[in-house]
């Protein structure tokens, strides 16, 4: 579309688009530089964007980067908390859709640690905030998976920007990114680091239970929750296809659902402990089976590898579960209009108990 026509369908849009062109892009190197000392990532976005980005993260330590800043959200910041590097520092920005927070967030990397040798974009947006935020902290090369918005990005045209717009789930891409960049050749996987005392409480907590399955009834919109009721149908197809208990996976907004549901069928449990995203992490990672609709637990479940049933109310692919052992039904507008009947069947070719204890400690599907 030429300038013409975006400024008579978008007009303030496009004034704002090409103003930050011209006050925030450079000439940078083409290609990534031989030496990288610092190199910075910019994700402050949710728990699903910091799980996929974790290719370049192993990309970049895997190239020995003396220093790697992560510059997250407070949504995300969690995820790379336990990460246990000393190279590795996390910077959290207060509003990942502040221009004005990302340009003072460079200006203090620029402060404290001077030049940076590589800058990569993972908010995958062209966003005014993004835009400050590489056009401020001017590193000597920038890469972005999305599509060069700005001229300052490297010119990387090959398979990762083709696998991202045909639909690649999101670590793919970002695993093809760092091979076509040159920086390492690493799996492409989501991660969520866990602090070992966490870890351990839920497993001392789960040890009486036996096996059993992690139920989450919310996504982050609408359309992608379901019912009390429908995770009754669920708990009761569940006992009679696999046999097991249920254990509820909820954040603080989904509390009060999960308790309902756990005084509505004794197949579904609580564990009585902190709300917190570390344990419900935990509980994703030592269950026998996941099911979950679209959102941060079904990612979780693929880091772990764990058999999924994932419930999307449209389709998905870049999002969708990575696991070995994983089955995905849509139900095309709502999490409402959930078949059960599509859902026995699903679980029928799921693993069954035993399978599942046999991948336990499996190493991460990428």
């Amino acid at each position: 579309m030429n300038i013409a026509r975006q400024l008579w369908r978008h007009p303030l849009r496009t004034v704002r688009r090409y103003y930050r062109r011209c006050r925030y892009d450079y000439a940078s190197a083409p290609c990534v530089p031989e030496t990288l000392n610092t190199a910075v990532l910019f994700v402050p976005k949710r728990i699903g964007d910091g799980m996929a980005v974790f290719p370049v993260i192993r990309a970049l330590q895997a190239r020995d980067v003396p220093r790697i800043v992560i510059v997250a959200s407070v949504y995300n910041e969690i995820v790379f908390r336990w990460l246990n590097d000393p190279r590795v520092e996390v910077v959290t920005l207060a509003d990942g859709e502040s221009p004005r927070l990302a340009r003072e967030v460079a200006r203090d990397l620029v402060s404290r640690h001077g030049s940076t040798d590589l800058c990569v974009e993972g908010t995958m947006r062209d966003s005014a905030a993004a835009s400050r935020f590489v056009g401020t902290l001017r590193a000597r090369c920038n890469l972005q998976l999305a599509g060069p918005v700005l001229r300052c990005y490297a010119p990387l045209a090959g398979g990762a920007r083709s696998l991202h717009e045909q639909g690649g789930a999101r670590p793919h891409c970002w695993a093809a990114l760092m091979r076509e960049a040159g920086i390492a050749d690493v799996p492409g996987g989501y991660e969520f680091p866990l602090a070992a005392d966490d870890e351990r409480r839920v497993r001392r907590s789960v040890e009486a239970l036996g096996p059993y399955v992690a139920l989450n009834l919310d996504g982050s919109h609408p359309a992608r929750q379901l019912s009390v009721s429908q995770g009754q149908c669920l708990c009761e197809l569940l006992w009679q296809v696999h046999g097991l208990p249920v254990l509820m996976v909820f954040g603080p907004d989904g509390e009060k659902k999960a308790r309902q549901l756990a005084a509505a069928t004794p197949v579904a449990r609580i564990l009585p402990m902190a709300v917190s995203l570390p344990h419900s992490a935990a509980i994703v990672k030592h269950a026998a089976l996941v099911i979950t609709p679209d959102t941060a637990v079904l990612h979780m479940a693929s880091a772990w590898n764990r058999p999924t049933l994932g419930l999307f109310a449209r389709p998905q692919r870049r999002w969708r579960p990575l696991a070995e052992h994983s089955a995905m039904i849509v139900t095309g507008q709502h999490l409402a209009d959930l078949d059960m009947d599509e859902v026995a069947k699903a679980l029928t070719v799921l693993p069954r108990h035993g399978q599942a204890e046999d991948e336990r400690d499996a190493t991460p599907h990428h």
